[in-house]
């Protein structure tokens, strides 16, 4: 095929301008300018509205820039689109849960979890979501059920970590979140959230050097990023 021909479809097919708009979008995201990144997927998404790969991405660039609504739109455009995903309705309960909408969201975790009861990350979600609501054993009960269902998820055994914290039992969520660092030893969060763990005087030691090693790890992740001339978007 001759470069003219190639160009000409990419001009003429939809859904190949689409496939280039995200590309580029990708290209952004991975600049960590979400914005930028964002602009490019909506006109995808314009271009091929009944492709839900696209979709995810619009609503992941949605999220990055705060448009928590336009991504909560997105993200049941993915469920009407890919009925049988339930990471789709998980995270239509994540955005629903990030904007405010807590009984919304509620609502469409039981509702998902009636069709997928074995799904983790609707369980996980849920947990979430009542962990946010102050239901601490109804979210104990619910991560621990994700736990179970997929136990080598290291953010499950974190939010465990954090009800178990909650709910007093502060040996269980130390052995929680040392369970999450062994799947997830490069995440500063759990770090600081093992330190978060350690009563006063107890065991300080390892709190003063969980901490620590949080820290260290942030920093390493700071000196990754991409140089300072890449300026966000406004």
């Amino acid at each position: 095929m001759s470069l003219f021909r190639a160009l000409r479809d990419v001009v003429l097919r939809r859904d190949l301008r689409a496939q280039m708009w995200l590309s580029l979008g990708r290209f952004f995201m991975r600049l960590r300018r979400p914005r930028a990144a964002l602009r490019l997927y909506r006109r995808a998404t314009s271009l091929d509205p009944h492709n839900s790969r696209l979709w995810r991405h619009h609503a992941a660039a949605a999220v990055r820039s705060g448009r928590l609504g336009e991504a909560s739109l997105c993200y049941r455009t993915l469920v009407r689109l890919d009925p049988g995903n339930p990471r789709a309705h998980a995270r239509v309960a994540a955005t629903y849960d990030l904007i405010g909408s807590q009984d919304a969201a509620l609502q469409a975790c039981r509702t998902a979890l009636e069709h997928f009861p074995d799904a983790a990350c609707l369980h996980r979600q849920l947990g979430q979501i009542l962990l946010n609501m102050g239901s601490v054993h109804g979210a104990l009960r619910a991560l621990e059920r994700a736990a179970e269902l997929s136990p080598r998820h290291g953010d499950t055994h974190y939010f465990v970590g954090l009800a178990l914290r909650r709910a007093g039992r502060m040996k269980d969520a130390r052995a929680a979140l040392k369970r999450a660092l062994s799947l997830r030893p490069d995440d500063p969060k759990l770090y600081y959230a093992l330190g978060l763990c350690c009563k006063p005087g107890e065991v300080s030691g390892e709190a003063e050097s969980s901490l620590l090693a949080g820290l260290a790890i942030e920093q390493v992740t700071a000196d990754l990023a991409p140089p300072r001339w890449i300026s966000p978007v406004p």
